[in-house]
């Protein structure tokens, strides 16, 4: 080929130089893209290093950080397939739930657990109202120890100045249409808070048949959270959901603002009670 470039005709000296420059620019080209893998690399190592590098200043964190990156290196010693399937299985779950904290959701499953949260958020200073709805299915709604206790942190808090409203919906079983007032069975509930300083407002279950998504369990915590609480045909708990996302509490104000329509004032029902003899 030397020969041919330098004793050779034009023609053939030229495709020898264009068959070259195809080499040069090939190579080159070839090394570009060796370069573009090799700057998406380091880009994935260092992303990979910014989540221990963005939790070392919180110490809470970093720690927990630590002890499952530890579990994990550990777990992948282990050879047992058995093991390793049931391993990814909850490692799954806890990822989800890890999830669902990064977007400010937590939910207590089958579990009274949650009541620990509900009273604390109640005690916040920073919480100075407080609007409920409780769907009423059953008397035995709120009527364990542990809900008493609740609504005693409940009363705590209105005496502390925070201000509780709260609207309960009935069942027409425990409302009845041609009566004033909720049956006897409900209404000794429903009067303890009021007596309690909290504004009660009631709505019977079938007035908001059209719109059974206003059919909720639910809490706003001034303008912390929303709590939702799903329940069995018993008033057990079911789940307990607290969502701090901004546009929840924007949709549940906006629920608890259509529900407020149905609604009746408790003291005004009261007002127009016959005297008691």
């Amino acid at each position: 080929m030397a020969l041919v470039a330098t004793f050779g005709p034009a023609s053939a000296q030229l495709a020898i130089l264009g068959t070259f420059i195809s080499i040069v620019c090939g190579l080159f080209l070839s090394y570009l893209g060796q370069e573009d893998v090799r700057e998406q690399r380091r880009a994935e190592v260092i992303q990979s290093l910014s989540v221990p590098l963005s939790l070392a200043s919180d110490p809470e964190l970093f720690e927990q950080y630590q002890n499952i990156s530890a579990g994990l290196t550990a777990l992948a010693r282990r050879t047992d397939p058995i093991l390793r399937r049931i391993a990814l299985l909850k490692f799954s779950s806890v990822a989800e739930q890890i999830e669902g904290l990064a977007a400010g959701k937590i939910v207590f499953s089958l579990t009274e657990g949650w009541r620990t949260v509900y009273e604390e958020l109640l005690r916040s200073p920073n919480v100075r109202e407080y609007r409920s709805v409780a769907w009423v299915r059953s008397p035995e709604y709120w009527q364990d120890e542990p809900a008493q206790q609740s609504m005693r942190v409940n009363f705590e808090s209105v005496q502390r100045g925070v201000l509780i409203e709260r609207i309960v919906i009935l069942r027409d079983e425990l409302w009845p249409r041609e009566q004033r007032l909720p049956a006897p069975a409900i209404l000794p509930w429903i009067e303890g808070q009021h007596d309690h300083g909290v504004w009660i407002s009631l709505v019977r279950e079938s007035e908001l048949s059209r719109e059974p998504e206003l059919l909720t369990d639910m809490g706003i915590y001034g303008d912390r959270a929303v709590g939702v609480q799903e329940l069995d045909e018993r008033c057990r708990t079911l789940r307990f959901t607290l969502n701090l996302d901004p546009n929840a509490m924007e949709l549940a104000d906006a629920r608890w603002q259509q529900i407020l329509l149905y609604a009746k004032s408790f003291p005004g029902l009261l007002d127009q009670s016959p005297p008691q003899r």
